[in-house]
């Protein structure tokens, strides 16, 4: 009850009968949960009490858009006490538990496994769970209204992982997670990562997200599609690419000095440019059930962090070049976003979160200190473009006396190659109408791939940024929904023309001729810490 109560506070569509008492029968509802608990002694092994506990911890969790120690605590709890339970063991010939008993079993460890890695990760904190209590053996992935109740002596026959059934959503949801933990772990285990382990390791989670099915993928958009599935679309695939920036995120500095690494850099950015664009879709208004919807009034906490963790990894790379030509240089040697692009990414993320300032500390602190960035950022893309022009002008102050001055002015008026814009397909590429992406004639666009602008005003960017400025880098405009292009979202491997370079770095190939660049050493001005990225960001201000 506390749950829907929740709900209908985040629709803003309250029944007229619980008109303006919504929260409060939310809180009375937890109290009398946690009295309940506490009557039935929680801490004693019984019927019912871990599905108790992970509505509890739900209800909490959902309760707030800020990450919660308290709600971090509880998963741990859930985690210990299922353990107790033998909930990490699969079969156990003391428990004579039914067909139906164990399929529950099996689902709600599943939840409880991939709870504790993600609020873990968020907090900061290793896992409570040991990596190989995560081989266990997952659900099965079959239909429930298939004869699965209390009553069953035989649970229905399982269907492949490709066909959608009421379950495969959490078999997906804990196979990302899982490689998620993985990749987190082979990073932060102290041992010298080596390129051939990443590739493998790379090679695993995109073979995860592979065998997602397709009706769980980001495609198109159709307004008769539910909140719930487009909410669990984005969900997968942010873990996904939230693996990847942690898995690539080592050798992200180092690429700049080693080209054979560039393959990790162009990964490592394109994910975190993908996060923040899932983040600019789901803030525009979506056509879904019928009606149209801001994806970000549902978001809760951990995709908030995964925002930030993306953030704080194009503020390192933004950091990490000198000027704006080095960014340049390394933009065009490594593949991968231009400068530009990210400080637009950043702007209008900072922008989404001054939207939500008033619903979420943490929201409040991002708007400020991702604001702070911008300004630095475009202040020194300024300096470079000034100085740049300055330079490209001398060479024209001996021939002033024998040339006209408008033929000067033009000469020198012209646009520099730091003056590029970025245009993702436009508005009707995301399935959001209306918006036209600005283009060169000499790149056309190929939804959904990016395309350079052949000049801009400035590279500076607009004082008041459009919400479309991610989905169409050069328009501004307020998108719409348009039934004329339902071409769904982004795709995770396409939706960045930079991720497909023309030329395969070496590491992909295995070729590794000499010793490779260490990988722990990652000399950025300040520590990357993905798992506290507003530190991080913040840490960015003082030496960017």
């Amino acid at each position: 009850m506390r749950i829907a109560m929740l709900d209908y506070l985040k629709e803003d569509d309250e029944p007229q009968e619980y008109k303006g008492k919504c929260q409060d029968l939310a809180n009375t509802y937890r109290n009398c949960l946690t009295e309940c608990l506490i009557l039935a002694d929680y801490t004693q092994p019984q019927d019912f009490l871990i599905e108790a506990l992970v509505f509890h911890s739900f209800g909490e969790y959902i309760s707030s858009r800020d990450a919660k120690s308290s709600t971090w605590v509880l998963s741990g709890m859930i985690v210990r006490l299922a353990m107790r339970m033998g909930y990490h063991q699969d079969s156990q010939p003391a428990l004579s538990s039914s067909p139906f008993q164990a399929e529950i079993r099996r689902r709600l460890w599943a939840h409880i496994r991939s709870a504790d890695i993600m609020l873990s990760f968020q907090m900061g904190l290793p896992s409570m769970i040991d990596q190989r209590a995560l081989k266990g053996p997952l659900p099965r992935n079959f239909h429930d209204d298939h004869g699965f109740d209390e009553e069953c002596t035989v649970v229905p026959p399982t269907v492949p992982e490709s066909e959608p059934t009421q379950v495969s959503y959490l078999i997906a949801k804990a196979n990302l997670v899982f490689g998620f933990a993985h990749a987190l772990h082979e990073s932060t285990c102290g041992a010298e990562m080596t390129p051939e382990r990443l590739l493998e390791i790379d090679r695993e989670l995109r073979q995860i997200y592979d065998r997602v099915p397709e009706y769980y993928k980001l495609g198109q958009l159709s307004s008769q599609q539910s909140l719930v599935l487009v909410s669990a679309r984005f969900t997968l695939a942010s873990i996904h690419h939230k693996s990847l920036c942690v898995l690539h995120s080592r050798f992200l500095r180092s690429a700049n000095v080693d080209q054979r690494l560039s393959y990790s850099r162009r990964v490592c950015l394109g994910s975190a440019m993908s996060i923040l664009r899932y983040q600019a879709v789901q803030d525009q208004e979506i056509m879904i059930d019928g009606r149209l919807r801001n994806l970000t009034s549902y978001q809760s906490s951990l995709p908030i962090h995964d925002y930030l963790m993306a953030a704080a990894i194009i503020t390192a790379t933004l950091c990490s070049e000198r000027t704006a030509e080095e960014g340049l240089h390394h933009q065009r040697t490594n593949g991968g976003p231009t400068r530009i692009e990210m400080v637009k990414a950043l702007a209008l993320s900072a922008q989404i979160f001054g939207h939500m300032r008033d619903s979420s500390l943490d929201a409040f602190k991002a708007a400020d200190v991702l604001n702070m960035l911008v300004k630095q950022f475009e202040a020194k893309n300024r300096r470079t473009t000034s100085t740049s022009r300055t330079i490209k002008s001398r060479p024209c102050a001996n021939l002033s006396k024998s040339v006209s001055s408008p033929s000067r002015q033009r000469k020198v008026g012209r646009s520099t190659s730091n003056d590029t814009s970025f245009a993702f397909a436009g508005s009707g590429a995301l399935g959001l109408g209306g918006i036209k992406a600005r283009h060169s004639p000499h790149h056309s666009i190929d939804i959904p791939q990016p395309v350079h602008a052949s000049t801009t005003e400035s590279s500076q960017l607009p004082e008041s940024s459009s919400l479309d400025l991610l989905s169409s880098w050069a328009e501004d405009g307020i998108s719409s929904y348009s039934e004329s292009l339902p071409n769904g979202y982004p795709s995770y491997q396409t939706s960045t023309g930079w991720m497909m370079p023309d030329q395969v770095s070496p590491m992909m190939d295995g070729r590794f001729d000499g010793p490779v660049i260490s990988t722990n050493d990652m000399s950025y001005h300040a520590p990357l810490n993905l798992d506290d990225p507003m530190s991080t960001l913040w840490a960015f201000t003082e030496t960017s």
